[in-house]
């Protein structure tokens, strides 16, 4: 749709003074003091195959560094225009670029609506892969181990199955491991080295962890524990340079 509006040009009274008295013809005076009347360019941009609004759409002037972008409606809006040709394109992510000519007389606003054709190229689809973080790394490294057949390996549905309170009641029942328990302290020693009995090591989430206090670690949070009974079945990322024993390895949803 296009409306013209007809804007009178103003007179100032001071003007009309002026002009009496220095007996200027009245209608030429108001022609010097006239301002230029203003037009514009408005409209909607919409999809020309779903006649549904473009939003975001880039709408230039060509020729001029006049600029101006849709809103949520596909509507835009370009004021303060002289009379004279523009030439008026449209750049939307998706659609062809599109280009109208328009010529505006003096004070001449224009509403249109400006379709756009879809290009109608179907994009390859864009695969995200996201990253494993460090807990998940872990997790996938426990079940890597696992598969391999060395060591017990107890899961956490394990865990809350037994009704285990601390770590020495999950151990319990272990092939391979005795709890050494004196005056209410225990012990975890493996059965199956080289050497004998003897206490074993634990590392939680990757770290070096005390002999003493371990076993009366309490399961809440122990997502995964790995138990080897002599350094032969442990992999070596968990012995220290003078292992002698096995490893007992617990894993923390809260650890680094």
């Amino acid at each position: 749709m296009t409306y013209i509006t007809h804007i009178l040009p103003p007179v100032a009274a001071l003007g009309l003074g002026i002009a009496a008295s220095r007996g200027f013809p009245l209608e030429a005076q108001a022609q010097a003091h006239a301002v230029p009347p203003q037009g514009g360019i408005s409209g909607q941009v919409v999809n020309q195959q779903s006649r549904a609004p473009v939003s975001g759409a880039t709408v230039n002037l060509i020729g001029t560094r006049l600029r101006t972008a849709t809103d949520s409606a596909g509507r835009f809006s370009q004021s303060s225009l002289g009379a004279g040709t523009y030439i008026l394109e449209v750049r939307a992510i998706g659609y062809g670029v599109t280009s109208w000519v328009l010529r505006l007389a003096d004070g001449e606003t224009v509403d249109y609506v400006f379709e756009i054709e879809p290009l109608g190229v179907d994009l390859e689809p864009i695969v995200v892969e996201g990253q494993p973080g460090y807990f998940q790394r872990r997790m996938l490294e426990f079940e890597e181990r696992r598969r391999a057949g060395r060591g017990v390996f107890i899961t956490r549905a394990q865990i809350e199955a037994s009704h285990a309170a601390t770590m020495a009641d999950v151990l319990r029942g272990v092939p391979g491991v005795r709890l050494n328990c004196r005056s209410g302290v225990c012990n975890a020693q493996m059965t199956r080295t080289a050497h004998g009995v003897c206490n074993a090591d634990w590392v939680i989430d990757g770290a070096p962890a005390s002999i003493s206090s371990t076993p009366h670690l309490p399961v809440v949070g122990i997502v995964a524990v790995e138990i080897y009974r002599s350094p032969s079945e442990a992999p070596a990322e968990f012995l220290k340079a003078d292992s002698q024993c096995g490893v007992i390895a617990i894993w923390t949803k809260s650890g680094p």
